[in-house]
């Protein structure tokens, strides 16, 4: 078993969202779901995460958005991006930016284990 992790899980598709926090929680770790990018930057206001998973396509501020508005305040906030979508220029800025990768949808549960160890 990995070592207990705070884990943010940002996904506007509620099914997805709670599927990773359940993954997540079976793994012993601590888990918080945000269902779109405002109540994301909310919860970095409230907690220390230790890695943050995010759909890009959301409404509202997508997840690239949320994670420069992130980064403002916890420069060294670790993100992953999960999208069904090709990713593009906005993807490219946020991997340049120090997001730590794009994995795409659906996501393997074990490369998002693997991610987090």
């Amino acid at each position: 078993m990995a070592d207990t992790k705070r884990i943010l899980v940002v996904d506007d598709d509620t099914d997805a969202a709670d599927s990773l926090a359940e993954l997540f929680e079976m793994d012993d770790h601590h888990v918080t779901v945000a269902y779109n990018g405002e109540t994301a930057i909310s919860a970095y206001e409230n907690d220390n995460f230790d890695i943050a998973f995010m759909d890009i396509m959301m409404p509202g501020l997508n997840g690239v958005e949320s994670f420069f508005e992130i980064r403002k305040k916890h420069p060294d906030a670790q993100v992953y991006f999960m999208t069904g979508y090709s990713s593009g220029d906005l993807v490219q800025r946020a991997l340049d930016e120090g997001a730590l990768g794009v994995l795409p949808k659906p996501v393997d549960p074990m490369e998002l284990l693997t991610a987090i160890a």
